[in-house]
């Protein structure tokens, strides 16, 4: 045991050694990028197996994807003896949520009024659910946004607020109306036997509350609790972790919150720099060796993020060599900077610099994806759209799962009229024909599916002894028609594997036919369809009576992080920076690296009243540039197309951080004022299409360019910038080697600008 012990820590260094062996009591690991924290988690569970005997049902490991458990699982299988740790409880806190609620399946019924069928409905069946609400509140969903009530509904549930809480809370009308579309959606949720996200976090929390001895049974089993990426854990999660670690207190987070960038979706940093005030015996261990990327990237990280104040002091190092310097490109627009992105990497490739699969591209908006899609798709060079449209949400798919979802759940009616709105076998039933049915069906408290198998000549007598529901002629025909499809369905549901299964969908709902035009289009969603079937191949070694449930349950929780692999096609990734997080690549372009895109116009405009949002957005600068290994590049527009209209580009104040000596700035006028000739050198677009004689990155001998001396900036001075107009500083604070000024524009309001970056031209005095 000893030597296993050894073998266990050896290559690890002193602070990850530190974070293995503290066993007991509550662990704070602050984890720069790159800086094994993966090793550590893996090693300190084999460790507590191997040397401190702890059973391996005995701990919980909580990760970010599945993507990230899946990889973790596998690591500590192969450090274990015997090769598996039997037990070992991985995951992300929603697959947690579904475990607690799944294992109690008469608490749940009791206590929370859910069935074990239940369903987790994706986005767009939450989207769909909501726009129902809205119109059962009485209000217009073409004047209440959909995405908005749900955005609302989500932040509501990640308080744990109820809908009469809410109700209670609301301060407006619009918090009124919104309480009120949230009691109606919870409301049809749960006639649905349905969840969405929020709930699997936070119905396992109400389940504590009202029934304590589940609670104290997982509180008894789980001794070891470890959770990743502690940052971007929410309200929810903390009071979850919390919860289940009380009665042991061995918690072990890891987490780095200069790295916490999921604010938007009410993950709160505040649980990581508060772990110790929560916790006051916890021990602290900085994990600051950065393995991952080169001298030059760690030191601009480093410089970018110590501008922020919500974080947890320590620096960022590296022992690895110094490596190429940080590329800095302006472009003329974004056509221009797609250009030159796309002839920049095939010059990487054709100088067998870098194989597609080392290299991506992000950016902070899924909108300035088309245009570099374009200029990839005119090129030679394979690649792949990361948070594009995942295969679980292509039309044809979704049409299939449906079905099957109806078939696990009779009362999912968010399926059922998806099967009636794009399968044959719904043709003929209207909205006027569902009502009555509907009606027939909520009288009696049944699932509407029933009114459809009710209305099938010859079907088991309704409940109550009529003739069913109330529909006549061709509408009738049609009702029957579906009703006998999906009463042969439940029968063949129990019997056939998921694949057989799948072939009686198809045959019996008539969904081959709608891609008998076989145009190109029909073919591939045809392709998609039968690549389907393929997935559900995968779950013909379990139990029919189980695969079902065991399918959908996987496919509601699929991320798009946890679909990546790499195929061997050298594919270039394309991806946000949000999605970017946990990955790491050996080239990266960080696209858009200007005011309004990074940081966002909403983080800008709302600088002087809440400046909590820019900070988020430079960490999300921050974790782009530490995704990259030894070459990277940032490129900004002069102009972008915003709504059909070119506007002035300002390269964003991220920049202003990054030492000059860190950085090869490939323009010729950066950090100046405009001159007669920019709009001339943006025209011709030098180094444009063909890489225009531009040799990136830098030889490290060469000097970096000298920055152009800054004009006498002073307070009163009457100024003009390209977007703003003309306006007035108010204030200027000297900076390292920059000037930050403050001017008032009276259209724009206060503005807070780095004077290299700004481009301002003196224009008098006030």
């Amino acid at each position: 045991m000893v030597e296993q012990a050894s073998a266990l820590l050896a290559g690890l260094n002193p602070a990850q050694a530190e974070a293995v062996e503290t066993t007991e009591g509550p662990v704070l690991v602050v984890a720069g990028p790159g800086s094994g924290k993966t090793r550590v988690l893996t090693h300190r569970i084999a460790y507590l197996i191997e040397e401190r005997n702890v059973l391996p049902d005995q701990i919980l490991a909580v990760t970010f994807t599945n993507k990230a458990a899946r990889e973790m699982r596998a690591r500590v299988d192969r450090l274990i003896t015997g090769g598996a740790a039997t037990g070992l409880v991985m995951g992300t806190f929603h697959s947690l949520g579904v475990r607690f609620l799944r294992q109690n399946p008469g608490a749940v019924a009791d206590r929370l009024g859910l069935l074990p069928n239940f369903l987790i409905y994706d986005d767009s069946d939450q989207l769909a659910l909501v726009k129902s609400a809205i119109t059962a509140a009485g209000q217009d969903p073409k004047q209440l946004a959909p995405r908005r009530a749900l955005s609302r509904i989500s932040a509501a549930k990640g308080q744990l607020l109820t809908p009469s809480e809410a109700q209670a809370e609301a301060a407006t009308h619009d918090d009124e109306v919104i309480a009120r579309i949230y009691g109606r959606y919870q409301s049809m949720l749960r006639k649905a036997n349905a969840v969405d996200f929020d709930d699997l976090l936070a119905l396992p929390i109400r389940l504590f509350d009202e029934s304590p001895g589940v609670l104290a049974r997982y509180q008894e089993r789980y001794r070891y609790i470890l959770v990743d990426e502690y940052q971007d854990t929410n309200r929810v999660q903390y009071v979850l972790v919390s919860a289940l670690s009380q009665k042991w207190r061995n918690l072990f987070v890891v987490g780095d919150p200069d790295q916490s960038i999921y604010g938007w979706r009410q993950a709160d940093i505040r649980n990581i720099l508060d772990f110790e005030r929560d916790y006051p015996d916890a021990r602290r261990i900085d994990l600051e060796l950065n393995y991952r990327s080169t001298a030059r990237i760690v030191a601009v990280a480093d410089r970018v993020i110590r501008e922020n104040s919500q974080r947890l002091d320590r620096k960022l190092r590296t022992e690895n060599p110094e490596g190429s310097p940080v590329v800095l490109r302006e472009l003329s627009d974004q056509n221009h900077e797609a250009t030159f992105v796309v002839s920049e990497i095939r010059r990487l490739m054709r100088g067998q610099v870098s194989s597609g699969n080392d290299i991506a591209v992000m950016y902070r908006t899924t909108a300035q994806s088309r245009v570099l899609e374009e200029a990839f798709r005119t090129s030679d060079i394979p690649y792949r759209i990361v948070g594009g449209v995942r295969f679980y949400d292509r039309k044809e798919v979704k049409d299939v799962i449906a079905v099957l979802r109806l078939l696990h759940n009779p009362a999912d009616d968010v399926s059922l009229e998806r099967l009636i709105e794009n399968h044959p076998v719904g043709r003929g039933i209207g909205p006027k024909a569902l009502d009555a049915v509907r009606a027939w069906a909520t009288e009696r408290g049944v699932p509407t599916v029933d009114g459809f198998v009710a209305l099938v000549p010859g079907s088991a007598p309704p409940l109550g002894g009529d003739s069913g529901p109330t529909v006549s002629g061709s509408a009738r025909s049609a009702g029957q028609r579906l009703g006998a499809a999906l009463a042969q369905l439940r029968e063949s549901r129990g019997h056939l594997t998921l694949a057989a299964l799948f072939d009686e969908v198809v045959e019996r709902t008539g969904y081959r036919s709608a891609f008998d035009d076989e145009t190109e289009e029909a073919l591939q969603r045809w392709a998609n369809v039968l690549e389907l079937r393929a997935d559900l191949e995968r779950y013909d070694i379990v139990d029919p009576g189980e695969a079902l449930a065991t399918y959908l349950e996987q496919v509601a929780l699929v991320s798009d992080v946890d679909t990546m692999a790499d195929d061997g096609r050298g594919q270039v990734t394309l991806i946000t920076l949000h999605s970017a997080k946990g990955l790491e690549f050996p080239v990266v372009f960080i696209a858009g690296v200007e005011e309004g895109l990074l940081p966002i116009s909403r983080a800008v405009e709302a600088e002087f009243h809440d400046p909590l949002p820019m900070e988020e957005e430079r960490r999300l600068f921050y974790v782009g540039i530490t995704r990259a290994e030894r070459l990277l590049y940032l490129t900004y527009a002069g102009s972008r197309q915003v709504y059909g209209r070119y506007q002035p580009g300002v390269a964003s104040r991220f920049l202003a951080s990054i030492p000059q000596d860190a950085l090869q700035t490939l323009t010729r006028s950066f950090g100046g004022r405009p001159t007669s000739s920019r709009l001339a050198d943006r025209v011709r677009g030098d180094g444009g299409g063909s890489g225009g004689g531009w040799s990136s990155p830098m030889p490290e001998s060469a000097p970096p360019p000298r920055p152009e001396p800054l004009p006498d900036f002073a307070v009163g001075q009457r100024v003009f910038h390209a977007k703003f107009g003309e306006g007035r500083i108010a204030e200027v604070v000297d900076r390292p080697d920059d000037k930050e000024l403050a001017v008032e524009f009276p259209r724009h309001g206060k503005k807070r600008l780095m004077a290299s970056f700004a481009r301002l031209d003196i224009i008098g005095e006030s």
